[in-house]
């Protein structure tokens, strides 16, 4: 509305003289001056208005996105939307709760609200019900992200604070940001959900660099507790058309010594576009039978768009966790513990059972060396599984706001330790039909 009196207001302006001309009267003149100083008058209101209720620089968003899942091993198929993945037995609902390559961040609705503040201060806020990236750890909480960044005097650097979702590797959350309806191995079972703390951020010519010390998976901290995790990613244009970004986490996660350092590329010309990336950690002493958890990961997308609405898009997926029976950040497993149900070093002579893997997600040992390796009386000599996925899809434009995508994906392990519950067997390898209707505003 105000761009359109704006506009107008010229064009009154350098009629006036044509019009006393036609008219041959000076009152004229005078009385459509009269209404353009009125007219400036109700603009000039209308924005001082804007400004007192805060509404000047506020922008509000939102996304949501339905899917749709069928899983061959799981015997099921059926809408995955708000629900849960808290890990909470939902059972007698019928419910999925657990996080899982299948259950993982879609089927979610988000708002966003960002106000940017004279000075450049900024304001951050998105709230997804159910699966925020903290509702697995901060349970009941629909905060995804509240963050504020204030800029110093050089506009370069900036103070930043709040609670930020994870910004390792290529892929994002939130469904209207990626390429594919699942995730990857790399996002879904090697990278952290969420820090809780302060830092800076500083452009210096190509560079973007983001520095945080920060509560990781956690938004508070107990009694006896120091375990502040130093998170940083920084971000190299190389042109336009491709760049590159490497992120680091070191510290403590849960009172034991973690280490991990990734980096992500993307390249994209004309329909073309490809992005990859490497994934390395050691958490110490969290690996299944008690030792250090170790992995090591790639992944590799690409997307051609075939035409202005449809996009066809590939990728695959490589991460190896065989050491010590396995374990990730994101595959805790529970390994030996002894008659009380409290964990122990599977070298224990108090062993009274010991364990099992992540059947699901296919972690961990096979439930036949488990067998073999307590019969033997060395329940802790197992190995882990080394998994891959490789998905085919794509995604079809309908209009500006909606997106409809889909694929195919196939889940491989180098041994059985995928539960397919049709006969209680397990398997190598797991297949997934997915789509989801995207929409934005």
């Amino acid at each position: 509305m105000f761009k359109h009196l704006a506009l107008t207001l010229p064009c009154l302006m350098a009629a006036a003289p044509a019009f006393a001309a036609g008219m041959g009267e000076n009152t004229d003149i005078e009385q459509l001056r009269a209404e353009v100083k009125r007219m400036q008058v109700k603009i000039d209101a209308l924005e001082d208005a804007k400004t007192e209720s805060g509404m000047a620089g506020l922008k509000i968003s939102g996304m949501l996105d339905p899917t749709y899942v069928a899983s061959r091993n799981r015997r099921s198929s059926g809408f995955n939307f708000l629900n849960n993945f808290d890990a909470i037995d939902r059972g007698a609902a019928g419910q999925d709760s657990s996080y899982a390559f299948d259950n993982s961040f879609f089927g979610m609705a988000m708002l966003q609200i960002d106000k940017e503040m004279e000075g450049g201060t900024k304001w951050h806020l998105q709230l997804v019900p159910h699966k925020s990236a903290s509702s697995t750890f901060n349970l009941g909480s629909i905060v995804h992200e509240a963050t504020v960044s204030v800029p110093l005097e050089e506009q370069d650097i900036k103070v930043v604070a709040g609670q930020f979702a994870d910004f390792t590797g290529y892929e994002y959350f939130l469904s209207h940001q990626t390429k594919l309806v699942t995730h990857n191995l790399l996002f879904d079972f090697t990278q952290p959900s969420y820090y809780a703390g302060a830092g800076v951020e500083f452009v210096r010519g190509a560079w973007t660099t983001k520095a945080l010390l920060a509560n990781m998976n956690k938004s508070s901290h107990s009694d006896n507790t120091r375990n502040p995790i130093f998170v940083f990613r920084a971000d190299y244009a190389h042109s336009e058309f491709a760049g590159i970004g490497v992120t680091g986490q070191f510290g403590k996660y849960m009172d034991k010594g973690l280490r991990m350092l990734s980096t992500d590329a993307f390249y994209t010309r004309g329909a073309l576009s490809i992005n990859g990336q490497v994934n390395l950690g050691h958490w110490k002493g969290m690996a299944f039978n008690g030792g250090d958890a170790r992995w090591a990961g790639v992944s590799v997308l690409g997307a051609y768009q075939l035409s202005p609405r449809l996009e066809l898009i590939a990728r695959a997926d490589y991460l190896k966790n065989d050491k010590n029976g396995g374990g990730t950040l994101g595959t805790i497993f529970t390994g030996c513990t002894d008659g009380t149900g409290l964990p122990v070093s599977c070298s224990d002579s108090s062993v009274t059972s010991v364990g099992a893997g992540d059947y699901r997600n296919g972690f961990g040992p096979t439930e036949a060396a488990l067998s073999g390796a307590a019969a033997a009386g060395t329940p802790g000599k197992v190995r882990g599984t080394n998994r891959s996925e490789v998905t085919l899809g794509g995604a079809y434009t309908i209009n500006a706001n909606s997106k409809l995508k889909f694929e195919y994906r196939y889940d491989w392990a180098n041994q059985a330790v995928l539960l397919a519950q049709k006969a209680s067997v397990y398997r190598k390898s797991n297949s997934l039909l997915a789509t989801s209707l995207v929409v934005t505003f």
